[in-house]
């Protein structure tokens, strides 16, 4: 049952390296190769720890000195796809290389130790070796939690960052992401644990259990990033835009700069509230800062810079409160009751039924089908 499980996780593995390479959705180019060679990480990882299990005599070989050279090759690829998927247009930099230097060494160590006759070893020897494996093992632990953290806070700054120019963040905010470095770093504590207290090797209901364990991980990665979509990059004055607004937002009140008087910040914002109320820009999904101010004419800067000073809002609450006071009319309005409360939802500019759902008893204190029984026509 154990090898089984084993060769099915092998198997798994290796058919879903080669659909993340095949790119079916054509999406995320770069991300898909990164990713895909995470996989290819894990399926060799798992392959070593299968090939040593049922090897010749069980015991470690010189093939599996040279493929586990990849257990410190694959927390940077992690790190790096998650990068990709923030940035799709990132580049790569010279000193991106410096994240596999450990890599390099241990590669270049092997390749020393081949030129050296070794003697046959003696018990002290393989008790040494023992204790350099486990220092091994606890070293490749601790890279995997290091660039799993430093993942996780790429996503979340990422995450605040939409707030400031996107309307609808649901399909591109990376949240499966960050439940998959969660995963990652809940399998990698199995897997210490493991190692430290040998519990695999003495309870085969743990060794199953986490086998089972590592096949979902693996199916629930997969199957969030074979569902991706694409994500667009921003082009060089949109970043420093926002970059702008970020730092403005996170500058101290009496440290603010006005970047136009309030004669034209006045003037300005019913020119927004006019093009809101007569066009109703916020009906479409993919509205963003960037659309927003290219319709009023105006900077995103300067548009970000009205809607938190005049309105107390950023740009995602703003969009979202048009959004929930439309979808309230609709609800209230007796021609509109062939909608179904998703209809409306989709109508009124959201592209989730649960961010519709959430937002709008954020706003109103009801659910959706609340307010509808509530409401009198």
């Amino acid at each position: 049952m154990n090898q089984l499980l084993g060769f099915l996780i092998l198997g798994t593995t290796l058919l879903l390296a080669f659909l993340i390479f095949a790119n079916l959705n054509q999406a995320n180019s770069k991300v898909n190769r990164w990713f895909g060679c995470f996989f290819l990480c894990i399926f060799l990882i798992q392959f070593n720890d299968l090939l040593e299990k049922t090897g010749p005599l069980k015991t470690r070989m010189l093939i599996n000195d040279f493929i586990g050279i990849i257990d410190f090759i694959i927390a940077p690829v992690l790190y790096f796809s998650v990068s990709y998927f923030i940035k799709p247009g990132r580049k790569w930099r010279v000193k991106d290389n410096l994240h596999f230097v450990f890599a390099f060494v241990m590669l270049f160590l092997l390749l020393i130790s081949l030129l050296i006759d070794v003697k046959s070893p003696t018990v002290a020897d393989k008790k040494n070796a023992l204790i350099i494996i486990n220092a091994f093992n606890l070293v490749f632990c601790l890279q995997v939690i290091i660039y799993c953290v430093m993942s996780y806070r790429k996503i979340i700054t990422y995450q605040k960052k939409l707030f400031l120019y996107t309307s609808n963040m649901d399909a591109i905010d990376l949240k499966w992401l960050k439940q998959v470095v969660v995963c990652i770093l809940i399998i990698t504590g199995l897997w210490l644990i493991d190692n430290v207290f040998k519990l695999a090797r003495n309870n085969v209901y743990f060794d199953q259990f986490a086998s089972l364990i590592y096949l979902v991980g693996i199916f629930y990665i997969a199957y969030f990033s074979l569902k991706q979509k694409e994500l667009f990059d921003l082009d060089k004055q949109e970043k420093e835009e926002i970059d702008a607004i970020r730092i403005e937002n996170s500058s101290l009140e009496e440290n603010k700069k006005k970047l136009i008087s309030d004669n034209e910040l006045e003037v300005m914002k019913s020119n927004l509230i006019q093009l809101m109320d007569n066009k109703k820009p916020f009906l479409d999904p993919e509205l963003s800062l960037f659309k927003l101010a290219s319709q009023l004419n105006i900077s995103s800067h300067i548009l970000s810079y009205i809607i938190n000073n005049s309105c107390g809002e950023n740009f995602h609450q703003f969009i979202n409160r048009y959004r929930i006071e439309e979808a309230k009319k609709m609800i209230q309005n007796p021609n509109m009751r062939h909608f179904s409360l998703m209809g409306i939802g989709f109508e009124v500019g959201f592209n989730s039924k649960t961010v519709f759902n959430t937002t709008f008893k954020k706003s109103t204190g009801q659910t959706p089908s609340e307010f509808k029984n509530n409401s009198k026509y």
